[in-house]
C-alpha cells in the first residue's frame, strides 16, 4: 500500500508542476493577447496566471518566471487605460521587483542567483555587475539585455515622476526612496541621471537624512553638476547641514569653496558676507566685495552688500553711495530703498534727540537740529515709499512711512498708511 501512496504523491507532484508551467505560458499567451487587443481583462487573467506560479517551488526558480511577471505590470505601467491600471495599484514596485529578481535567476551559476540587488549595502549589486563583466552563462541573453536596455529607463522615470509628486505632497522620505530608485535604475541602464540624483539629495537634506544627502551633494559638487543653476546651491545646502549641526568651521567652509567656483554668485556671496561681518571681519568683506563688483558691475545685490559693510565702518557717504547705486540698477529693490530710508530716519531722530537735550537758551542751535532733521526726514520718504510700494504689506517699511509723513507733516498720507495697518 505504501509503494502506490509513494507513486500516487509522484504523480500528483508531477501534475502540479505541470500546472504551474502552464500558468507561466498562460501568463505569456496573456501578455501577447493583450499587446494585439489591448483588453485589460487579458492583462489581468495573465497576473493571475503568474501570481500563482511564483508561489510554486520549481517555477518561481525561474527567470522566465520573472520576466513574464515583470513584463506583465510593466504592460500596467504603461498602459492609459484606467481599468488596467486599477488591476494593480503596486505595479510599479511589483515590476521593478520581477525585474531585479529574473536578472539574478538567469545567472546560470547557483551563486550568482542568490544575490540580492536590493540589499541595503549594495554589496550584491557589485556582484552583479562584477559578474556580468565576466560573461557569465545565462539563461536567456535577452532577458538581461531588455530588462536593463530597454525596461529599467522607462521604470527609471516612472520612480523620477512618483518622486515628485510625493515632493510636492511633502512625502520626503517617500520622494527620497523613490528618487533613490530612479536613480539606481538609470544607473543599472548605463546612465547617470544627474537631476533625478539632485532630487534625491533634496529629499534627503528635507527629509532628514543628512548624512545621505552629504554623500550626494559631495558627489554632485565632484561632478561639477550645475543644471538649472543649481551649482552654487550644492555649497549653500551643504554648508546649511553643517551649520544646523552647529559645525560652524565647516559650514564658512563649504561658502569658501562654492565662492570659488561660482565667484559672482550673489546667494554666495550675501552668505560669506554674513559669515565675515557675524565674526567682524569687515575689511575681508570689503575686499571680497570690491573683487566682485569689478567682475559684475551691474549687479546690484553686490551695492547694496558693499553698502552694508561700509556702514558698519562708519563710512555713511560711501555707503549711501552704494546704495543710490543698487537702486539705479534695480529700482524696486526693498533692502536698499529700507536702508537709504532708514539711514536718514535715524539721523533725523538723532537730531531731533540731541535738540530736545539742549537747555532752553540754545534756541539758534535747536531750531538748526529740528530743521536739519526736517531735511533728513524729507529725503529718507521717496526711499521708504519705495520700499512700502515693493512690500506694501511689511509693518517695518508701513510704520516708518507713517512716522516720516508725521514729521513732515503729510498728516493725510500718515493716516492714509496707519489705516493699512489697523
Amino acid at each position: 500500500m505504501k509503494k502506490y501512496i509513494l507513486i500516487l504523491a509522484a504523480v500528483v507532484t508531477t501534475s502540479v508542476v505541470y500546472s504551474q508551467k502552464n500558468k507561466v505560458v498562460s501568463a505569456y499567451n496573456y501578455n501577447k493577447a493583450f499587446s494585439r487587443s489591448g483588453k485589460c481583462k487579458e492583462l489581468a487573467s495573465g497576473v493571475e496566471a503568474i501570481n500563482s506560479a511564483i508561489e510554486h517551488d520549481q517555477t518561481k526558480s525561474w527567470a522566465k518566471t520573472w520576466y513574464y511577471r515583470g513584463n506583465l505590470y510593466y504592460n500596467i505601467i504603461a498602459s492609459k487605460d484606467a481599468v488596467c491600471k486599477a488591476i494593480d495599484a503596486d505595479a510599479l514596485e511589483k515590476c521593478t521587483d520581477s525585474y531585479l529578481k529574473a536578472l539574478v535567476l538567469n545567472f546560470e551559476d547557483p551563486e550568482l542567483k542568490k544575490l540580492d540587488l536590493q540589499k541595503e549595502d549594495g554589496s550584491d549589486m557589485m556582484k552583479f555587475f562584477t559578474a556580468l563583466q565576466s560573461k557569465p552563462k545565462v539563461d536567456d541573453e535577452m532577458y538581461t539585455a531588455d530588462i536593463m536596455g530597454r525596461k529599467f529607463p522607462g521604470l527609471a522615470g516612472e520612480y523620477a515622476n512618483d518622486g515628485i509628486g510625493k515632493f510636492g505632497k511633502k512625502d520626503y522620505k517617500g520622494a527620497q526612496e523613490s528618487f533613490g530608485k530612479s536613480m539606481l535604475l538609470s544607473q543599472m541602464g548605463g546612465k547617470m541621471d544627474t537631476m533625478v540624483m539632485y532630487n534625491t539629495a533634496l529629499a534627503s537634506e528635507y527629509g532628514e537624512d543628512f548624512e545621505a544627502a552629504k554623500q550626494l551633494y559631495d558627489a554632485l559638487i565632484m561632478m561639477k553638476y550645475n543644471i538649472d543653476g543649481a551649482g552654487p546651491d550644492l555649497y549653500r545646502s551643504m554648508s546649511r547641514i553643517y551649520k544646523n549641526e552647529g559645525n560652524k568651521e565647516k559650514a564658512a567652509e563649504y561658502i569658501t569653496k562654492g565662492r570659488k567656483a561660482y565667484p559672482d554668485n550673489n546667494n554666495l556671496i550675501v552668505e560669506e558676507l554674513e559669515g565675515f561681518l557675524q565674526s567682524g571681519k569687515h575689511e575681508e568683506a570689503l575686499t571680497n566685495l570690491n573683487t566682485a563688483i569689478t567682475n559684475d558691475p551691474s549687479n546690484a545685490v553686490l551695492y547694496f552688500a558693499r553698502g552694508t559693510v561700509y556702514e558698519n565702518l562708519k563710512e555713511e557717504e560711501k555707503a549711501i553711495t552704494d546704495y543710490k547705486k543698487a537702486l539705479e540698477v534695480k529700482p524696486d529693490y526693498y533692502d536698499a530703498a529700507f536702508n537709504l530710508g532708514a539711514f536718514y530716519f535715524n539721523s533725523g531722530a538723532d537730531r531731533i534727540n540731541e535738540s530736545n537735550k539742549l537747555s532752553l537758551s540754545e534756541t539758534k542751535k535747536y531750531d538748526a537740529l529740528k530743521a536739519a532733521a526736517k531735511k533728513d526726514f524729507e529725503s529718507a520718504v521717496p526711499f521708504v515709499e519705495i520700499a512700502h510700494k515693493t512690500k506694501p504689506g511689511d509693518a517695518g517699511a508701513g510704520n516708518m512711512l507713517i512716522k516720516l509723513y508725521t514729521h513732515t507733516g503729510e498728516y493725510d498720507k500718515a493716516k492714509e498708511i496707519r489705516a493699512k495697518f489697523e
